[in-house]
């Protein structure tokens, strides 16, 4: 969708779907990393130190009594905050070598694209609530950075239209400017946001760039620049909802240029492709009503940060799915 049709979209979405807005703090839900998956030796030991569910001993035999007692032992395993990421499987394996634990899981972002390989962070100083989902929005900001970079690179492989390609690196820059705003914001409220890790690798096919780009930009980036519209408006705190205002003009644009490149590498794609790549973006979408981190947040930090609750959310998707392109 073209730009202003984004913005105008986005106006009436939030107008008829926000109660009493006040205003200020930012980042838009979801750009989310694909499913993180691991497998890892467990070491039985009786000296093993302590964890908050018990010791590795006695997670590893109530899994072994009861699979759905699994679920402590994969937490120990992933090592972050429970809430941060939703775990999708968990299996205790036994083989000749001896025990592992296979985890599947998705890690919730608060920022916007995120790059193929970003590694999950390992949470840094926290500070208060707030702080820690400032932190948070300035880690997948800079993320972001990556992601264009990415993405212009690989545009520029399939030699895409040079204005995309400057489209997506003027994107990089405003994902700079982003993650600086909310590193600042973040620290006020005594949180340091987590280093960005990726794990770099070769440039796709185009029906791989176009399907990431569809569940990306075209979902979760479009569903964020909504979000952001919503912040810029409703945020309590003014610092906050002063930073969106400008942010939110920013992933608008940003969401128009997943468009635009979902419509250029549709034309050279296959039926079979272009069908693949329309699945992508709707599971996206699907997985963005689910929730995220920001809707499960406290009704008065919601406010501050001008982030609506999972009834509007949800209100807000649907009506965002009505008026796109099937």
């Amino acid at each position: 969708m073209e730009h202003a049709k984004l913005a105008a979209l986005f106006r009436r979405i939030v107008v008829a779907g926000a109660p009493i807005l006040s205003a200020s703090c930012s980042s838009r839900i979801s750009s989310c990393p694909s499913d993180q998956e691991q497998t890892v030796a467990v070491t039985v030991m009786a000296t093993d130190a302590a964890t908050e569910d018990g010791g590795i001993d006695e997670l590893v035999a109530r899994c072994q009594t009861a699979p759905p007692d699994c679920t402590p032992l994969c937490e120990h395993t992933i090592s972050m905050n429970p809430g941060a990421y939703v775990l999708e499987q968990c299996q205790l394996i036994t083989s000749n070598n001896g025990l592992s634990v296979h985890v599947v899981y998705m890690p919730k972002c608060t920022g916007g694209r995120c790059p193929e390989g970003l590694v999950a962070p390992v949470p840094a100083a926290r500070g208060n609530p707030l702080g820690a989902w400032l932190a948070d929005c300035a880690h997948l900001e800079n993320a972001s950075v990556d992601a264009f970079e990415i993405l212009a690179g690989e545009l520029r492989a399939h030699r895409a239209p040079r204005r995309l390609i400057a489209a997506a690196r003027a994107a990089a820059w405003d994902e700079r400017r982003h993650a600086a705003v909310m590193g600042r914001l973040a620290a006020r409220h005594g949180s340091v946001p987590p280093p960005v890790r990726i794990a770099r690798r070769p440039t796709r096919d185009l029906q791989s760039v176009a399907r990431d780009n569809a569940a990306e930009g075209c979902g979760r980036e479009t569903y964020a620049a909504l979000i952001a519209a919503r912040q810029a408006r409703a945020a309590a705190d003014p610092a906050i909802r002063a930073a969106m205002a400008g942010i939110a003009r920013d992933e608008t644009r940003h969401a128009a240029l997943s468009w635009a490149v979902d419509a250029w590498a549709s034309e050279r794609l296959a039926p079979a492709a272009r069908r693949r790549v329309r699945a992508a973006r709707h599971e996206a979408m699907e997985r963005l009503l689910l929730g995220s981190p920001e809707t499960t947040m406290t009704a008065p930090l919601r406010a501050q940060a001008g982030l609506p609750d999972p009834d509007e959310a949800a209100r807000m998707m649907t009506a965002l799915r009505a008026q796109l392109p099937a």
